[in-house]
């Protein structure tokens, strides 16, 4: 029983050794930290909240900035040790939502972090992002934020007590363009009124299309559609019979439902046969309406497409002729 206790105690203390060890290891590398007093840097703009460098516009872009003589006014921010250095503070005006981009490059200067948070004094609880680093650049990215006033802090963990020449750089990331009306059901092009027999999609989200309608199995195609959809109507009378052809260099998928309020749940006819060229569906109504065609795609990117549809024709009208004379 002492062995085993004996034993226990070993693995304990071997344990307790090893998470020293890599708690140690950023401070081993680092080195001592050395004290940055608190002075009164109030006089100095970007010394504080106080009297913060404003950001009224993006983008923007600033360079030989520092930090150096503007006194750890902060040091219980979310930076951790990286907020025992010298401090500046920035206050970023947005008019409107944004998502943005920030990014610091302290040039040669290692062991730099950065924040960004909602209130000054920078805390625990407001602080949105860090980026913290021994060398090399500090940036926080695609961080989306409601229209307000946002605070930045630019600090080290010392030595080096301060960044003397860095450069701020925040934009806008821009915002993707509006879906095409068509991405959704409410939207749906009418076929008929649109007068083509054949016509090409850009089924990709560069095309603006997105999966707003997946498929799950089992469905009327087979497999599941997470790739993008472009969402068409066309009206038939019972007894009417559709064919349409998607192709695509991808893996597309192609249904037909018959509530655009609920698209998943009322597909009644569908193809996903191979994993790339064409996907046909030829579909007889039943009744009388109006019928939603969606272009769909099994590959999740998705990819440009042509669609071809033969209009709809009653069981007695056989001539392909017939069929393109009602494009026309």
């Amino acid at each position: 029983m002492k062995s085993c206790k004996l034993l226990l105690s070993i693995l304990l203390i071997a344990g307790l050794a090893s998470v020293a060890m890599a708690m140690d290891k950023d401070e081993a590398l680092h080195g001592p930290t050395t004290f940055v007093p608190s002075t009164n840097s109030s006089a100095i703009t970007g010394g504080d909240c106080t009297d913060p460098i404003v950001i009224s516009s993006l983008p923007f872009s600033a360079t030989a900035q520092t930090n150096c003589g503007y006194g750890n006014t902060y040091s219980a921010t979310c930076l951790g040790n990286y907020d025992g250095g010298e401090d500046i503070i920035y206050r970023l005006d947005l008019a409107a939502d944004a998502t943005i981009d920030i990014v610091m490059n302290p040039g040669t200067t290692g062991w730099t972090g950065i924040l960004l948070d909602s209130a000054c004094p920078p805390n625990a609880t407001t602080c949105i992002a860090t980026n913290t680093g021994s060398s090399g650049t500090r940036s926080i990215l695609g961080k989306t934020l409601a229209a307000g006033s946002y605070y930045i802090m630019v600090d080290t963990w010392p030595t080096p007590n301060c960044v003397p020449s860095f450069s701020l750089d925040i934009t806008a990331a821009t915002p993707p363009p509006p879906p095409a009306v068509n991405d959704v059901c409410s939207g749906a092009i009418d076929i008929q009124a649109q007068g083509l027999s054949s016509w090409e999609v850009d089924l990709t989200n560069a095309g603006t299309y997105y999966n707003d309608y997946s498929l799950v199995t089992p469905s009327c195609t087979g497999y599941t559609t997470p790739g993008p959809d472009a969402i068409y109507k066309i009206d038939m009378a019972a007894g009417e019979t559709l064919t349409v052809d998607e192709n695509g260099t991808c893996d597309v998928a192609l249904w037909i439902a018959t509530d655009c309020d609920n698209l998943l749940a009322s597909c009644v006819a569908g193809a996903d046969a191979t994993t790339s060229g064409s996907e046909v569906v030829t579909f007889e109504a039943t009744v009388a309406g109006t019928y939603y065609v969606v272009i769909d795609a099994y590959t999740a990117a998705g990819c440009p497409v042509t669609v071809t549809v033969n209009a709809p024709v009653s069981a007695e009208t056989e001539s392909f002729g017939a069929l393109k004379a009602m494009f026309r």
